[in-house]
């Protein structure tokens, strides 16, 4: 049998049996292995052990903490990018699609300026066109390099954290359908006259108002024009006039409440706790301890 046909497991067994003293025919014979193939799979393994012993004291753990970081650092910047409007204080949708947000190719990104090695160099006050040209190239490599690292912590993190990547499609599933309802109640409040800037805070007091009607109560409609407002509250009672408008919020409110019980699942995910348990207990193609 080729030795690179056989079993982790049987490999295992080779390693244990030859420390206790076996030799490598006795090894052979009882698992139906030639001698010299459990020789070079004994002595291949020593050979890693030799390679690893000679690292520097403290260089994998120096190593692993980095690596934790860099995976800490993109865990923040999904929460960031995923953080409940019930939390953020603006109803406004952001874009559902967290990898591409989260990988945007800018050097003013949050989450690739906390990975660059070192920080971008401001211009200097008589600086060349040669000095801006290398400031520019030097600048452009280490954005390249923190997208890298980005990459390789982003999907460290996901092959770490398992469940992670199926409640992120969870998450843009919701703000989606969140997205969309937002456009309707958009369309509806403009037909009412609301004015743009007005919209997000008059919707967030209607919805304030939604819990304490009834199905079939109503506020009292108003008649005439009366007097000229720009206050939000005014444009709210606008928009719990109308039906249509009014089951808008309500259909509004059950997608924000979606969205905000994804958005809490996927934090107790990335909490702290949950992170460092599957940080120490996991492993990915990136992590530096073998």
């Amino acid at each position: 049998m080729r030795w690179d046909h056989i079993s982790e497991e049987k490999k295992a067994l080779m390693v244990e049996r030859r420390k206790r003293g076996e030799s490598f025919s006795r090894i052979g014979r009882d698992l139906g292995v030639d001698r010299r193939v459990v020789a070079k799979i004994v002595r291949e393994n020593e050979d890693k052990r030799s390679r690893r012993a000679a690292i520097r004291p403290g260089a994998l753990t120096e190593l692993f903490h980095e690596h934790r970081e860099d995976m800490e650092t993109v865990a923040t910047g999904l929460l960031q990018l995923t953080l409940s409007p019930l939390l953020r204080g603006s109803l406004l949708p952001r874009d559902p699609k967290i990898k591409e947000a989260l990988h945007v190719p800018n050097a003013e990104a949050p989450t690739l300026v906390r990975l660059f090695k070192r920080p971008p160099l401001p211009p200097s006050v008589r600086e060349t066109e040669a000095e801006k040209a290398e400031r520019e190239l030097c600048q452009a490599v280490e954005l390249r390099l923190a997208q890298r690292r980005l990459d390789a912590a982003f999907h460290g993190l996901l092959e770490h954290v398992p469940g992670l990547e199926a409640q992120i499609a969870k998450w843009e599933e919701a703000a989606v359908g969140y997205k969309e309802v937002w456009s309707q109640l958009q369309q509806h409040a403009t037909s009412l006259g609301v004015p743009p800037g007005l919209i997000e805070p008059s919707v967030r007091l209607a919805l304030e108002r939604i819990p304490a009607l009834g199905e079939e109560e109503s506020l009292p409609r108003f008649r005439g024009q009366g007097a000229v407002t720009n206050k939000p509250e005014h444009f709210a009672k606008i928009l719990l006039q109308t039906p249509a408008t009014r089951q808008c919020l309500k259909v509004f409110w059950q997608n924000l409440s979606r969205l905000d019980a994804t958005y809490r699942e996927l934090e107790e995910i990335l909490s702290p706790p949950g992170l460092d348990s599957a940080l120490v207990t996991g492993h990915c193609k990136y992590c530096p301890v073998p």
